[in-house]
């Protein structure tokens, strides 16, 4: 069995999840929990385990799953949702609801069940959040089609529990971040609008996934051993605090 150590990927099947999934692979063993496995294939060094973040007794069986492997060193939870813009008293409840569900709720449940095993192996955590949590709003401005307000909420939520969860948690030695992606290559984006948003950005292109991986790994690094509680902001200068 491998002696590295143990790395949680959430979403990690898909966009910057897989991303994520792919740079910790190079010095842990990990684990991705999302509902559908990678469409690429799997080293060695990875695994997927059928997780639905909605469902708590879910995130608690991944927990299981990966600590029987050994210590759980790093968690990066990415799972997430979104939906496309429409003004706030056009926003269904439903959509509402299933958008907080999935990116608010499910955050606290990853982390809710993370917390044993990272306390255990005094292991680090990272949560994705968004530029959208920073402004208000799902996009470079504002804009009449609607601001996504249940995504902007839910990404807020995160930022605002991750804060939480460093405050509790330092005392056991447990490191707890955020990365705040801005626009980033994948999915989530039409691609015929990656020119026009690239056109916009300071730094003059969109950023790839690769560069959010990199920011989560650096979190959960040595390197990154004083850092607790704090937002990496990864949006090419599109929002500077």
């Amino acid at each position: 069995m491998s002696s590295k150590p143990i790395a949680i990927v959430t979403g990690g099947s898909r966009n910057i999840g897989w991303a994520i999934a792919q740079r910790f692979a190079a010095t842990h063993r990990v684990v991705i929990g999302d509902l559908h496995p990678p469409d690429a294939p799997m080293p060695e060094s990875m695994m997927w385990i059928g997780c639905d973040v909605r469902d708590y007794a879910a995130c608690e069986e991944l927990m299981a799953a990966a600590a029987d492997m050994g210590p759980i060193a790093a968690l990066v939870h990415s799972a997430a949702i979104t939906r496309p813009a429409v003004p706030i008293c056009e926003l269904e409840p439903s959509e509402w609801a299933a958008v907080i569900d999935v990116n608010l709720t499910g955050a606290f449940h990853v982390a809710r069940a993370a917390v044993p095993a990272l306390r255990r192996a005094c292991g680090s955590a990272v949560l994705i959040a968004s530029r959208a949590a920073r402004v208000g709003y799902a996009a470079l401005e504002p804009s009449p089609d609607g601001t996504k307000p249940h995504y902007c909420a839910s990404k807020a939520g995160v930022i605002s529990l991750v804060r939480s969860l460093a405050i509790e948690l330092a005392p056991d030695g447990v490191r707890v971040n955020c990365v705040a992606p801005g626009s980033i290559e994948g999915d989530m984006i039409p691609r015929e609008r990656w020119p026009q948003i690239a056109a916009r950005v300071p730094l003059g292109r969109m950023g790839l996934p690769a560069e959010v991986a990199e920011a989560c790994w650096f979190l959960c690094s040595p390197a990154a051993s004083y850092v607790t509680g704090h937002v990496l902001d990864v949006n090419g200068g599109t929002w500077m605090n």
